[in-house]
């Protein structure tokens, strides 16, 4: 018994140990980057103008932040480009030390995130062809099939109303995309007879895409669904949120994120029509070389 009782201090004093390691270590993220001398962030380039793609590099809002944040810090910037829905499993793993991806703060993601002061006030809107003239609530969406980015708030708030709130039973449902653009396409192409997602993305997409428009979410009651983005980092680090914190704090009060979502906005738009431009050229390059044949 003595022998056990002995084993059993042993074992305990070993996890004592273990634990007090832990969490020494749960909140070392900014030491680590420090020592680095880089800040590694995580986002989803699909998000124009938050995070997009020009040429092989990603660009946008968030990136921009980012950056600030890497000055601050005194490091250099390396910006990893990942699915929407493995954001988190990045910051647990360790491979990335922060995520900026027009990430919405909710309750759900707070329980594996840990989130600085948001930067960004957004609400979600609806984007149907300008054509129609049925939908002006959440409610008129029954029997729609409602296209949405996967693991964003758009995707949540869709699902939710479809499955238990107030679309269930109208036969409306939700066609889940990987990419904006794409869920775009679905909805010109009759997909999909609308899309749900955040504000600035909807217009986005409208200003890129002719013959669509948007309008903010609301409920027939009149509700509505104003959400905040904020930077993401791994449950725990608290240090490094804090210094996020004091870094971004001057960025929102002097307009200089505001200046980042105009700025970027035209130039996503730019890239946008010349991208247009050379997909018209091509096509009628291709149209001309099979007349002459």
């Amino acid at each position: 018994m003595k022998k056990l009782i002995s084993g059993c201090i042993a074992v305990s004093m070993v996890l004592g140990m273990m634990a007090g390691s832990t969490a020494m270590a749960a909140d070392d993220a900014l030491d680590n980057i420090k020592e680095r001398g880089k800040l590694i962030v995580a986002t989803d380039a699909a998000w124009p103008p938050f995070e997009y793609m020009e040429g092989e590099n990603v660009v946008g809002v968030d990136v921009d932040i980012a950056q600030d944040i890497a000055d601050g810090l005194g490091v250099d910037l390396e910006v990893i480009n990942v699915a929407f829905d493995s954001l988190s499993m990045y910051l647990e793993n360790g491979e990335a030390d922060l995520a900026l991806a027009a990430i919405t703060v909710t309750e759900d993601r707070a329980e594996s995130m840990e989130f600085s002061d948001p930067y960004c006030d957004a609400y979600q809107y609806i984007v149907v062809k300008e054509d129609d003239d049925k939908v002006k609530t959440i409610d008129d969406l029954a029997g729609y099939i409602i296209g949405v980015h996967l693991g964003t708030t758009g995707d949540f708030l869709a699902s939710d109303e479809v499955n238990m709130g107030v679309l269930a039973g109208t036969g409306a449902s939700v066609q889940q995309y990987k990419d904006l653009t794409i869920a775009a396409m679905g909805l010109k192409a009759g997909d999909v007879q609308a899309i749900v997602c955040d504000k600035l993305l909807a217009e986005n997409l409208c200003t890129i895409n002719d013959g669509l428009k948007c309008f903010e979410a609301t409920y027939a009651d009149g509700s509505s669904t104003l959400e905040q983005y904020a930077v993401a980092a791994a449950k725990g680090q608290t240090s490094l949120i804090e210094k996020v914190n004091e870094i971004i704090s001057p960025l929102k009060e002097d307009g200089t994120i505001d200046q980042y979502i105009l700025d970027e906005s035209a130039k996503a738009s730019a890239l946008n029509e010349e991208a247009e431009s050379e997909t018209e050229a091509a096509s009628e390059a291709t149209e001309t070389e099979t007349a002459a044949e």
